[in-house]
């Protein structure tokens, strides 16, 4: 296999010099589905907004390199690097509703892509979307084409995302928390959606979750985070084996059973917190 994405020394900071993420390194493979895990404010996102070029204003990288398909990224001018980010990467954001223009039909969101990025003339374009709304498994998909995103369920509108998103056969995706705004029926059958279309196409999946029960599903292979520091990296196998690390047991601990309901919600111990601390205090400190 080969490396389609490959992060190196990943630094992010703001404007003012706060560190938000902290010499993170980690790579995805054709294919490979990648997960990205820890609480909010993990820098999980961060870590996909960089790769594709849409930090909020006032954050920058001041060090590291990110390589797509062997390119440096960073080292990329501003119209080059959106080129090539337009090409070969997709995003499924967390909100459909948000993500979605309320004032235009589904079709035209989803032939974007084909029309702008492959060149594909309008109509080759529309019969792709329909293709594409099928491998979602959206019953009639002319319907929806013509349909405005108010007019469709929540679930159904994250199923146009993940459409729009494999529509022009990109080299990696980044999936930032799909499923958050979708209850638990939905999501279960969402997350097979992307596990079968991505295995289907051979796409590089960088999924972004706060859930370790849908890492333990769907990611082979992850990247635990706390406060922009990778705290675990590796196998699933091993980080969800006998002896994980600390602040990856309290992840594990905390995600709550369904099959399980009178059990108690359990919080990450405060002393893996403290130990946390040290380490992301530690690491600021040798980097200065």
């Amino acid at each position: 296999m080969s490396v389609v994405l490959e992060i190196d020394g990943l630094e992010v900071r703001t404007r003012g010099g706060q560190r938000l993420l902290r010499g993170v390194s980690l790579s995805v493979e054709t294919g490979e589905t990648h997960g990205l895990v820890g609480e909010s404010g993990a820098g999980k996102s961060m870590i996909g907004k960089a790769v594709a070029g849409i930090l909020p204003r006032g954050v920058t990288v001041t060090d590291g390199s990110i390589r797509l398909d062997g390119q440096d990224l960073l080292a990329l001018g501003r119209t080059k690097r959106r080129r090539l980010v337009g090409e070969r990467v997709a995003i499924i954001p967390q909100d459909p509703l948000t993500a979605l223009n309320p004032c235009r039909r589904i079709g035209g969101q989803i032939t974007d892509r084909l029309i702008h990025i492959l060149g594909w003339d309008a109509k080759r374009a529309r019969l792709r979307a329909a293709e594409l709304l099928e491998e979602v498994a959206i019953r009639d998909p002319a319907r929806v084409l013509n349909a405005y995103p108010h007019e469709i369920s929540g679930g159904m509108r994250q199923r146009v995302l993940i459409a729009a998103a494999f529509a022009a056969e990109p080299a990696l995706i980044i999936a930032d928390e799909p499923t958050t705004a979708l209850d638990v029926t939905v999501q279960k059958q969402v997350l097979r959606l992307i596990g079968d279309l991505q295995a289907r196409h051979g796409t590089a999946l960088l999924f972004v979750t706060h859930d370790m029960g849908v890492v333990a599903k769907l990611c082979p292979s992850l990247t635990v985070l706390y406060a922009g520091h990778v705290v675990d990296q590796g196998k699933a196998a091993r980080i969800f084996g006998p002896a994980p690390h600390p602040y990856a047991r309290a992840l594990i601990a905390a995600t709550p059973r369904y099959d399980r309901p009178e059990e108690s919600l359990l919080p990450v111990p405060q002393d893996v917190i403290d130990a946390l601390d040290r380490e992301v205090a530690q690491a600021d400190g040798a980097h200065g």
